[in-house]
């Protein structure tokens, strides 16, 4: 039985239009494969964040407070006398300490004599001296540091004011 050119132009049709489907099909799949994707490479990123994050904060916390321990320190080597035994361990426990601290980036902030940035400077008390500049940093009441270039902690400084 032979093919009517009818039959064959509806079957030629009829294959066309599933032909047309199917790419359409194929192509909503590729955009969802896309989107998906990409949400799972947001994803990744948001997660990397998130715990580098955590990290950093862990991390602060942590040599936050061997800064209050080389704080102590630095008071109590204000008050010992040079030939004193105790002073000389007290300086060569400072120095180990000052060393890990700077292994792992932390770099105290200079403030004497600088310009107060209240983004590392915290100003406690104010003076007046003729002398100085404004906003300059007369005082340290506590050393400010670093962490490669996040803040850490802020100097607690004095700051001569504008007459």
């Amino acid at each position: 039985m032979e093919e009517s050119s009818t039959d064959r132009d509806q079957a030629h049709a009829e294959l066309q239009e599933q032909l047309q489907a199917a790419q359409q099909e194929a192509a909503e799949n590729y955009d969802k494969y896309l989107r998906a994707l990409a949400e799972s490479e947001n994803m990744r990123k948001r997660l990397q964040r998130l715990c580098e994050d955590r990290i950093w904060q862990e991390k602060q916390r942590l040599l936050e407070q061997f800064l209050e321990v080389a704080d102590q320190l630095e008071q109590a080597l204000k008050y010992a006398s040079e030939d004193d035994p105790l002073a000389a361990g007290l300086r060569m426990t400072d120095r180990a300490l000052q060393t890990v601290l700077a292994q792992e980036g932390v770099q105290p902030i200079e403030s004497l004599g600088e310009t107060f940035d209240p983004k590392r400077h915290e100003a406690v008390e104010t003076t007046e001296d003729q002398g100085r500049m404004p906003n300059e940093v007369t005082r340290e009441y506590r050393k400010g540091y670093m962490l490669g270039d996040r803040l850490l902690r802020p100097a607690r400084v004095e700051v001569n004011r504008a007459s």
